[in-house]
């Protein structure tokens, strides 16, 4: 099976990408392991960033009608016990859970003319640079697919790079576990960061009945977490959690190799808590979607360069309250010190709030 446009990985950075070449013109491909709709450990909450982005896939209305959580207020909590409470632009704050939002990206790229085989992991990926053309190639168990462009979506543990030989150092020092819980009175309509002697609790509700309950722990205190966790939401001992480790591991260049380009977590994993992680998937995956149709139009040396100047430009100056997120929850101890300085200055918590929550 031939196509322009090859992707692994069918989560937003990769059903993004397809969508957006699919409505270019060319034929697109997408291999995913999983069966949709499928869990993915997430904190479910949408950062304004992606609304533009979604706007100009065409889907922004669909997004908005899915079950959903309008959320008006971020709580930041020590380890202590002492609070923060802050409001977030008004129109800004909204929860969807992953398994709706992802089948609705792929949907629309299926409508599209993209072509998706889930339930189909791939076992090898290579390129022919003895073929005449130097197609890449990846193969499942029931199928091989070949196109001179390769799209890894595959998130934080990419099969991909695994594969290929990119993978980079994980950073096993941390885990998450998430999970839906029943949605209390006191999360309605609020956004949770609970700092823990382990590192913290997200929570965010989801719909009028649902919470999303993230756990973020050092994996020596991950049982001790979950138990808290559970105790905290009534959660009992046969509840059902999900779980993805590493949490963290260095980047890979975007366009490491001729005609392979990486979106989402495969190129870069951020602090979830902020909520950004789908907005640079969505944004990444529209642009791999133009560097291909720069590679087939034009060539694929101006595509890498074109790629690599566009994702750098995505990240470049807007990941310094994420890594300061990162920095205080690794450190609870030095985080609870900054929410108290938050609590005697709110506007140093109000301006970093806002800071992410007003993203284009």
């Amino acid at each position: 099976m031939t196509a322009d446009l090859l992707i692994i990985g069918a989560g937003p950075a990769g059903a993004a990408c397809a969508l957006a070449a699919a409505r270019a013109g060319l034929r697109v491909v997408m291999l995913e392991r999983a069966v949709f709709p499928r869990h993915k450990v997430c904190g479910d909450c949408l950062n304004p960033g992606a609304w533009p982005v979604l706007a100009e896939l065409g889907i922004a209305d669909a997004v908005r009608a899915l079950q959903h959580a309008d959320y008006q207020n971020v709580r930041f909590v020590s380890v202590s016990g002492k609070e923060v409470r802050l409001p977030v632009p008004p129109g800004s704050g909204h929860a969807v859970k992953r398994s709706l939002l992802d089948e609705a990206l792929l949907t629309a790229a299926a409508a599209a003319g993209a072509e998706a085989h889930c339930g189909e992991p791939v076992k090898r990926v290579w390129r022919g640079d003895g073929d005449a053309d130097g197609l890449w190639h990846a193969a499942t168990d029931s199928r091989t697919v070949s196109a001179p462009v390769l799209v890894a979506a595959d998130g934080r543990n990419s099969t991909t790079c695994r594969l290929l030989g990119l993978a980079p150092p994980a950073r096993p020092n941390r885990v998450a576990i998430q999970t839906h819980a029943p949605l209390t009175a006191e999360h309605a309509v609020t956004v949770t960061l609970e700092l823990t002697p382990q590192g913290y609790r997200g929570i965010a509700p989801v719909s009028d009945t649902e919470l999303n309950v993230c756990v973020v722990s050092t994996a020596a205190g991950l049982a001790a977490a979950k138990t808290a966790a559970a105790r905290r939401f009534g959660l009992g001992e046969d509840h059902v959690w999900h779980t993805i480790a590493p949490l963290e591991r260095a980047d890979v260049p975007p366009a490491p190799q001729p005609g392979l380009f990486l979106a989402g977590d495969t190129a870069r994993v951020v602090e979830p808590f902020t909520g950004e992680g789908i907005h640079y998937a969505l944004l990444t995956g529209v642009l791999a979607a133009r560097a291909a149709v720069l590679a087939k139009n034009e060539n694929p040396e101006r595509a890498a360069a074109f790629f690599r100047e566009a994702t750098a430009a995505v990240y470049h100056r807007r990941l310094w309250i994420n890594r300061l997120t990162r920095a205080a929850v690794t450190r609870p101890v030095a985080g609870s010190l900054l929410l108290a300085a938050g609590r005697a200055f709110p506007g140093i918590l109000r301006a970093l709030t806002a800071k992410v929550m007003t993203r284009a």
